[in-house]
């Protein structure tokens, strides 16, 4: 029964772990902590940075969140970020909010794909937009945005600024919103493959199952989802 439990919007995430768990927790469990003993430490530091990769240059932060959906990390997106950097569209969120992604500055075309540009410059645009409104600048306004963005991330398409722009899917949400500087985890393949190997149960295997399943083990295993998440992925 457990493997078809839906993660529906209505079913709050103690209710849904609460189906799901079975005799296999507890060793998914134990699997968990033999991991976080062994690389716990590891994950604890690149947690306690993750929010800052991007001090100063919150536009390049943008273009990677979205530019990272479908598409291999490292060598693919990470290199593409470092070309938009040197492109006066990623001075700041304002630049890029106006101009978008562009191609000015860049030494070839990046490979967008269907609506990436779009995205990325509406992306932007809220995030200034918010910024704007309460009167902060490019860094203090993405961290106060992403905290207050919480209580979306299983509904992402009701919050105002970012998450109700189409594309912006659970995933990239949570994705942004830990590059800000928040306490989240992003429900990636990674993550997802990662739990499983572990032995917990996934429910669906929705995105909205994995983001309950992975805040019940973080919480139980006493460290933030952001430190969990950067444990499974690497």
């Amino acid at each position: 029964m457990a493997a078809t439990i839906r993660a529906t919007g209505s079913l709050s995430c103690s209710e849904l772990v609460r189906r799901l768990k079975s005799a296999s927790w507890s060793s998914a469990m134990n699997n968990l902590q033999s991991e976080w003993t062994a690389r716990g430490e590891v994950a604890t530091q690149r947690a306690a940075s993750y929010g800052n990769v991007y001090a100063g240059s919150r536009a390049a932060m943008v273009f990677d969140c979205v530019m990272s959906r479908r598409r291999r990390y490292e060598s693919v997106v990470l290199p593409l970020v470092a070309e938009f950097r040197l492109t006066p569209n990623a001075v700041s969120l304002r630049a890029l909010a106006e101009r978008g992604p562009g191609l000015a500055g860049a030494t070839r075309p990046y490979p967008f794909l269907r609506g990436d540009a779009e995205v990325i410059q509406r992306a932007a645009a809220g995030l200034e937009r918010f910024r704007q409104d309460h009167g902060l600048d490019d860094d203090a306004a993405v961290r106060s945005w992403a905290e207050g963005a919480a209580p979306f991330e299983r509904h992402q398409d009701d919050e105002p600024y970012v998450g109700s722009i189409k594309g912006i899917g659970i995933a990239t949400f949570a994705y942004l919103r830990m590059r800000c500087g928040a306490d989240a985890i992003k429900p990636d393949v990674r993550v997802r493959e990662a739990l499983g190997s572990l032995l917990f149960p996934l429910g669906d295997g929705s995105d909205l199952a994995l983001l309950c399943v992975a805040g019940a083990a973080a919480e139980e295993l006493g460290v933030t989802r952001l430190q969990l998440d950067q444990l499974l992925w690497w």
